[in-house]
């Protein structure tokens, strides 16, 4: 009777613990999709609903805005749980200045969020298709005129993992960026025993095809050879600021800069310096595209369907 009991207490042990991966391996890969807050509309600007298929047929939709005679084509890539109109980073507001600067800007939702589709948060392994994709759709409409990717959080990762990985950008600007994937879903979930936490990530990878392993922009901070711009709140709580002192570290290029906003939470540092801000960033473009170098490209096409 008592091998019995004690054979039954370890198969609801062993059932408990299988759940529990499962539920969090669910809960990792969620889609943290919110509604798109605002169109360019109102703040006065005219712009392109665009709509655009990845690689895998996932639709992604987000809006190009032109300005006349631009110098090049900033690309913004929102953060883990944003959209491309996220009112609490203030990226309605950044856009309007980059457009009043002389610059195009295309803005767009990452899979799972916002208005594109899909139903899981694939921990950037598939992201960086979205990614690539939209600067593909960027290229074919503008020609050969310069991009700069500008990323906040997730978007900021895969901003700086994409360009060391050859996507051909000519500066990036990268706001709020983690070491890691893996390091920064292990900082959010790190009230999860590591017993618990590992395994699940490797459920997540078999399940869902959300492999955490794969954005690791500390490795690829060595390969990227155009200017960039770490951006990095000092109070942030969410992605600890060792993130971009770490980040900076693997890096020796002299074209590579790293400000810390005083008193800055996450993703906060353009709403509380929004000039200084600005500042630092166009005075990183001026650096990767001097005027002399500037090309002006006609549009081949204001079709939204790829």
């Amino acid at each position: 009777m008592l091998f019995w009991a004690s054979l039954a207490g370890i198969g609801a042990l062993v059932a408990a613990y299988v759940a529990a991966l499962l539920y969090c391996a669910e809960t990792f890969t969620r889609s943290k999709r919110r509604r798109v807050q605002g169109t360019p509309e109102q703040l006065g600007l005219r712009y392109d609903d665009v709509q655009f298929r990845a690689p895998d047929m996932t639709v992604l939709r987000g809006w190009f805005i032109e300005s006349p005679g631009a110098r090049a084509v900033v690309v913004m890539v929102h953060g883990d749980e944003g959209t491309r109109a996220d009112p609490e980073v203030g990226l309605l507001r950044l856009q309007r200045a980059y457009l009043r600067n002389g610059f195009h800007v295309f803005a767009f939702d990452l899979r799972g969020r916002g208005e594109s589709s899909g139903v899981r948060d694939r921990l950037g392994s598939a992201e960086q298709l979205d990614l690539e994709t939209a600067v593909a759709y960027v290229r074919r409409r503008t020609g050969n005129l310069p991009v700069v990717l500008h990323g906040f959080g997730l978007g900021a990762s895969l901003a700086l993992q994409a360009t060391a990985r050859g996507l051909g950008a000519r500066a990036v600007i990268a706001d709020t960026a983690s070491t890691s994937a893996r390091e920064g879903l292990r900082y959010r979930w790190r009230h999860i025993p590591s017993v618990l936490f590992h395994p699940a990530c490797w459920v997540a990878r078999r399940l869902y095809h959300a492999d955490v392993n794969y954005l690791r922009p500390i490795e690829a901070m060595s390969g990227i050879e155009v200017p960039v711009l770490l951006i990095h709140g000092a109070l942030d709580q969410d992605v600890p600021v060792a993130h971009a002192h770490n980040l900076m570290a693997a890096t020796l290029r002299p074209s590579a800069h790293l400000w810390i906003v005083p008193e800055a939470g996450h993703l906060q540092s353009y709403r509380l310096a929004s000039e200084e801000y600005l500042r630092h960033c166009l005075r990183l473009i001026d650096e990767a595209i001097p005027a002399r170098m500037i090309r002006l490209a006609t549009p081949v096409s204001h079709m939204a369907a790829v």
